[in-house]
């Protein structure tokens, strides 16, 4: 009888590093994902602030001119 617990152990063994390696996998990998589309936005968030800055900047240097009229 001990004979037959040793020879489903291979398979009990499989079942469970199957039953926590997986979902573990898959989370670590989720979690890498979003973290990665997280840093794209950011980075595209930063280009767009940038561009506004710069359109900022340059309605600004434009204006002078109006700015001396109105002296």
């Amino acid at each position: 009888m001990g004979s037959w617990f040793w020879l489903n152990f291979p398979l009990a063994l499989l079942f469970f590093c199957g039953w926590t390696i997986v979902p573990l996998w898959l989370v670590l990998t989720h979690w890498r994902r979003e973290i990665d589309a997280k840093h794209a936005e950011i980075a595209v968030a930063e280009v767009v602030i940038d561009q506004w800055a710069a359109s900022v900047a340059n309605e600004a240097a434009v204006s002078v001119p109006y700015e001396a009229i109105a002296d």
